[in-house]
């Protein structure tokens, strides 16, 4: 038996590897592509100050000394500095960029494999650790970092996992107070983090509540509920030091005025609540068969995905109620429904982004669903003379054949996307044009042109290692104001100046007219000296001078 215990582990552990191997490979395959996008480097900016010795701005001038702690009222400064090690040794770019959240999606899928082993066992472990590495929204959201951190599922899955580690007294409360920091590091990492508080709060009341031997409450409380405010310190510490400063937390605030008002930068009505509901399915259900790229040229999904989870649901909840394993498995339901009802409501916009957090409880629902049907119909095994053999090795690779057409799709969609990609290099302000607008600036030493649009300074700043700062003027208005008129009449001062734009077809805040007419009103005329395109010949970045 010890034997077979060994060889079953090693399969385990080698179906993990193969996972981790997998998912590297996507997601490194083509690294610089889509184009290094806006997003990408907003938190990375002020990491660049600091490595070289400047003191970055500080969101409403509340930090560490010069350290920053916030980057917007929901989101922490998390992101720059996990990826303060990347630059160091990789340098500022895009490679240190998408390193990081790589590297922090490899680690959740690992955490992955171990949670669902110590609730399901290595087979489910294996195919859950498989189906989350082939996933093509955690490659390619992981790829970029664009709204989305893989800090969180590094977060919310370790502390899953320092909660089952127990003691003899079946409580562990040294890793009761790392899970809890976690958890508070995941609040500060994004305010977006407080779903899965949700979700363990359910999870922890119901498993007590059922729980045969009530164990006291607080006593497990304490270390978790210290561990949060030592892992959330920097939101609590910004939001006391804005209270204290004019009487109004910004994140509290922010999340109140969301509540009874329109978001401010989207207009998301949370009071629509029917409304918001629909679009949180629509968004799970982009999010499962990973329909959501469309900027790196063609959108492409998994058909099978989505249905094959309802399946699943089914299927595995009569499962585990005949196998008296209805309270696991009815978590990662529940989980997901209270993910996705939580989805309605937002401080910025609805978006398939947000339903990052989610995994892997759909990847452990299709496991446990494919695992436990196929150790059902293949009982007989287990009298056979390898019994653990029989027991992990078989099922898991039946649920694999089972599974198979979502693993192959989810594969094929992924190929389909660096076949375009090698094609187009991304679409508008996701193409690699970026790449050229920032060698030639840098080429022709323009230290600090006046961007007149959204999209444009922060990926030029980390992609020429700060040494181009392109100048925002445009301000976050629909139209042109007072402020952005009086903003451009001081640059139009200078006749070397030159003014970086998106082409019409791609602008956010196009201020191109108004620029012009402005120069003219003040006898220059304004002509383009540099275009940046994109692969399909477009125009993306257009540079300008007025003389």
């Amino acid at each position: 038996m010890n034997r077979s215990k060994h060889f079953a582990n090693i399969v385990a552990w080698a179906g993990l590897g193969l996972s981790v191997a997998l998912f590297l490979g996507i997601s490194l395959y083509q690294f610089n592509l889509p184009g290094f996008y806006y997003d990408e480097a907003l938190d990375l900016v002020p990491m660049l100050q600091l490595m070289h010795g400047e003191p970055p701005e500080l969101l409403r001038g509340i930090g560490v000394g010069s350290y920053p702690v916030m980057l917007l009222d929901y989101m922490g400064s998390w992101g720059g500095y996990a990826t303060l090690p990347f630059m160091w040794l990789l340098g500022p770019g895009v490679v240190a960029a998408r390193a990081q959240p790589i590297f922090f999606s490899a680690l959740t899928i690992i955490l992955a494999w171990m949670w669902a082993r110590r609730w399901f066992g290595a087979g489910v472990a294996t195919l859950t650790a498989l189906l989350l590495a082939v996933n093509p929204s955690f490659i390619w959201f992981s790829r970029q970092g664009i709204s989305v951190s893989s800090t969180m599922t590094v977060c919310s899955l370790g502390a899953m996992v320092l909660l089952l580690r127990k003691d003899e007294d079946g409580v562990n409360r040294p890793f009761i107070l790392l899970a809890g920091v976690l958890l508070g590091l995941g609040l500060w990492v994004k305010l977006l983090f407080f779903r899965w508080w949700l979700v363990m709060a359910v999870w922890l009341i119901g498993y007590w509540l059922l729980s045969p031997r009530k164990r006291p409450l607080l006593a497990q409380l304490l270390p978790l509920g210290l561990g949060v405010i030592i892992g959330a310190a920097p939101l609590i510490y910004y939001n006391l030091v804005g209270w204290l400063r004019n009487g109004n937390p910004p994140t509290l605030m922010l999340l109140l005025n969301s509540l009874l008002n329109p978001t401010q930068q989207f207009g998301v009505d949370n009071r629509n609540v029917w409304g918001n509901l629909l679009k949180s399915w629509d968004d799970v259900r982009v999010f499962i068969d990973g329909s959501y790229f469309w900027y790196n040229g063609t959108p492409f999904s998994n058909v099978y995905a989505f249905p094959a989870l309802l399946a699943a649901i089914v299927l595995g909840g009569a499962l585990a109620i005949w196998r008296k394993q209805a309270r696991t498995f009815g978590a990662l339901v529940s989980g997901i429904l209270i993910l996705m009802f939580m989805g309605a409501f937002t401080v910025s916009g609805l978006w398939s982004t947000h339903q990052f957090i989610m995994l892997p409880l759909p990847q452990m629902i299709l496991a446990y669903a494919a695992v436990t049907l196929c150790t059902t119909l293949t009982g007989w095994l287990r009298r056979r003379p390898s019994p653990v053999v029989g027991a992990m090795l078989g099922p898991t690779l039946l649920g694999l054949a089972l599974l198979s057409p979502i693993i192959v799709t989810d594969l094929w969609v992924s190929v389909q996307h660096h076949r375009v990609l090698s094609d187009t290099g991304g679409t508008g302000r996701f193409s690699d044009a970026i790449y050229k607008l920032a060698t030639h600036l840098e080429q022709n030493q323009l230290a600090q042109p006046v961007a007149l649009d959204w999209g444009i300074e922060k990926q030029v700043r980390v992609l020429t290692a700060d040494r181009v700062r392109p100048i925002e003027i445009f301000g976050y208005t629909p139209q042109a104001d007072d402020g952005f008129r009086a903003r451009a009449r001081d640059m139009l001062q200078d006749p070397n100046r030159r003014y970086i734009v998106l082409w019409d077809r791609f602008a956010v805040y196009n201020r191109r007219l108004e620029f012009t007419q402005l120069a003219q009103s003040l006898g220059k005329q304004v002509s383009e000296t540099f275009i940046a395109h994109e692969r399909s010949g477009l125009p993306v970045y257009v540079i300008l001078k007025a003389e």
